[in-house]
C-alpha cells in the first residue's frame, strides 16, 4: 500500500513500452529514469535524501503528497504539492500517473501532463466514486459539492480529470461530465485535461451493474490573483503503454469499499 512508502516512482522503462510504479528501497541504488517521483510528507522526511534520490533517477517532476495541510521544510524541494486525505494517497497517485498511461479515446501525452503541472505548485485532489445506476451523475454531483466546499485564495488555473470506468462508459457520459464541469467550475476549457481508463474487471460484477471513479486534480496558481501561466518547455512524445499490473484490482477494491461505505452511511 502506498500509504506506507517513502517514495512511489512512476517510471518509463523498456523504451516506453511499459509503465510501472517502482517502489523506493532505502539501501538500493537507483537504476531507473523516473518521470514522476512522489513522496509523502511528514516531520521525518529527509529533504536531502529525497533530493539525492531525485538526482540519481533524473526525476522529471518531484511531487509531494500532503495529507495534513501543515507546512514542512521538505515541501520547498517539490515541484508540485498534492493535497489529499490520508486515505486517498493511493488513488491520488493513480489519478495523476494514469493521465497518460493508457486510454482508449482521449488524446493526452506526457507533454500535456507537464503543461498542466506547470500552471501552479499547489494541487487539490478530489474524487468521487459510485457503483450502480446513474453512477456518473451521482459522482459528478458529489464532486461539485466537494469543489464548492474548497476555500482557496488562489486562482484556479487548470484541471486534470481522470475517469476509471467499466466498458459501458462512452462519449455521452464524458460529455455529461464535461458539461457539469463547465457549468460549476470557472476554468477555461482549454486548460482541462481528460483521460479515461477502462478496466475489464468492472464488467465481471453483477450483470447490469456499472461503476466509475472520477479523480479531479485542481491546479492553483502560486500567487494570489495571478492571471499568467507558465508552460514547461519540454515535449516528450506520447508512448504506447499498458496497464500497470495489479492496479485494476486496487481501483476495483477501492470502489467496493466506497459502495459499502455508501450503504452503511
Amino acid at each position: 500500500m502506498l500509504e506506507y512508502l517513502d517514495f512511489a516512482a512512476f517510471t518509463e522503462r523498456d523504451n516506453g513500452k511499459k509503465w510501472e510504479h517502482k517502489l523506493y528501497e532505502p539501501n538500493k541504488l537507483a537504476d531507473s529514469f523516473n518521470l514522476i517521483t512522489y513522496f509523502i510528507v511528514n516531520d521525518d522526511v529527509d529533504a536531502e535524501q529525497v533530493q539525492q534520490y531525485r538526482e540519481a533517477t533524473k526525476t522529471e517532476v518531484l511531487i509531494a503528497l500532503n495529507t495534513t495541510g501543515k507546512s514542512y521544510d521538505c515541501l520547498k524541494i517539490a515541484d508540485n504539492i498534492i493535497h489529499c486525505g490520508s486515505d486517498e494517497i493511493e488513488l491520488a497517485v493513480y489519478g495523476l500517473s494514469f493521465m497518460n498511461a493508457y486510454g482508449n479515446f482521449i488524446g493526452i501525452d506526457w507533454y500535456d501532463v507537464k503543461t498542466a503541472l506547470s500552471y501552479g505548485k499547489n494541487i487539490q485532489f478530489l474524487q468521487s466514486s459510485r457503483i450502480g445506476e446513474n453512477c456518473v451523475g451521482i459522482a459528478c454531483q458529489q464532486l461539485t459539492e466537494k469543489f464548492k466546499a474548497c476555500d482557496s485564495k488562489y486562482t484556479l488555473k487548470g484541471m486534470m480529470i481522470n475517469i476509471f470506468a467499466d466498458s459501458s462508459f462512452d462519449f455521452e457520459k464524458l460529455e455529461f461530465i464535461n458539461n457539469q464541469v463547465q457549468e460549476n467550475i470557472d476554468v477555461d476549457e482549454v486548460d482541462i485535461f481528460y483521460q479515461v481508463n477502462f478496466f475489464e474487471e468492472f464488467d465481471s460484477w453483477k450483470e447490469g451493474d456499472q461503476g466509475c471513479c472520477v479523480c479531479m486534480l485542481l491546479i492553483y496558481s502560486d500567487e494570489e490573483n495571478d492571471s499568467e501561466s507558465v508552460t514547461r518547455e519540454q515535449n516528450i512524445p506520447k508512448q504506447s503503454t499498458k496497464p500497470i499490473q495489479g492496479t485494476s484490482n486496487s481501483i476495483k477494491e477501492y470502489l467496493r469499499r466506497q459502495q459499502e461505505k455508501n450503504k452503511n452511511g
